[in-house]
């Protein structure tokens, strides 16, 4: 396997975004593009990446806009450079095309993760004509609490600034998670696996508080996400697959999930399947006994 570090400078505003390529030594399956989460980094994915490489995938990743390098100085954490959650996905185009562009023909897979799975729909919500295969990942469902959340963030910008970085609105987005795991451990709630917590909690590029940019961001994915409008649906028999553990508070309840699901099959998607996972919480990818999660999706990817 040869890793490939690289950076694109982003089309929309000139941000150099950075990026690294895993490249299998045996013969190329298909290619996997991962879309991380909220408040983490690309490094957090790259024992999944080098499992499917193993296998014969090329896989990609790239830290986002305001997270891990993809910064113009570290108090941009958080922060977009944006204030529409637009950038953020078309980022994610501007590295398809240029993969596609290096391996072309080859089935293309994109899994998002958490807020990653926010920026894949709205992705594919454009561009699924581009993709052969949408993972969505410990999803976030849908929030009736998204325009009022969007009305405090202006609220607060215009008071506060958009650096600005708010302790309520971080309880607002965050707060009911922390009822699930350990009482006095914080974020527990992401896995079972203690080590996996403690390294995120200790790690300054995880974890932070986003400015009010960064909900901005976060809150108009939501709301895109969801909105039955602008969807081309030009790929309808797109195959897409909801995965997630079953005490996953992001994903709100099973109910809610399953309703994330019937959504996009409203919208004309026809190969819409999901599972979930006993047991398990917000991060499967990082929990105590990773390998069935490996295997079920490594089998998925090759049907």
């Amino acid at each position: 396997m040869e890793r490939k570090d690289f950076t694109i400078e982003s089309q929309f505003d000139g941000l150099e975004i950075k990026v690294v390529m895993m490249v299998p030594d045996t013969p190329i399956r298909g290619v996997v593009q991962f879309v991380h989460g909220m408040a983490e980094h690309k490094e957090r994915y790259f024992d999944f990446m080098k499992y499917l490489a193993a296998a014969g995938f090329v896989t990609v990743i790239h830290d986002h806009r305001g997270h891990g390098e993809s910064l113009r100085s570290q108090e941009d954490l958080g922060f977009f450079y944006d204030a529409e959650g637009i950038a953020v996905v078309e980022d994610v185009h501007q590295i398809v095309l240029a993969v596609q562009e290096q391996f072309p023909q080859k089935p293309y897979i994109l899994f998002g993760h958490s807020m990653g799975s926010l920026i894949a729909r709205c992705y594919a919500k454009k561009y699924d004509n581009h993709l052969d295969k949408l993972i969505l990942c410990g999803s976030p469902s849908k929030n009736s609490l998204v325009p009022i959340a969007l009305w405090l963030t202006r609220q607060i910008e215009k008071k506060k600034g958009d650096r600005y970085r708010s302790k309520l609105l971080q309880k607002l987005a965050l707060g009911p998670f922390e009822r699930v795991g350990e009482r006095g451990f914080p974020n527990s709630w992401l896995c079972c696996n203690q080590e996996v917590v403690e390294e995120y909690n200790q790690n300054p590029l995880c974890g932070f508080n986003f400015t009010v940019n960064g909900y901005q961001n976060l809150f108009n994915l939501l709301k895109e996400t969801y909105s039955s409008k602008g969807w081309s649906c030009e790929k309808p028999d797109l195959p897409i697959y909801f995965v997630a553990g079953a005490a996953d508070p992001v994903i709100r309840s099973p109910k809610a999930w399953q309703k994330a699901q019937s959504f996009m099959r409203k919208l004309g998607y026809t190969r819409v399947e999901g599972k979930l996972f006993d047991g398990l919480r917000h991060e499967i990818l990082n929990e105590l006994d990773r390998s069935p999660i490996f295997s079920d999706l490594l089998k998925w990817m090759m049907s």
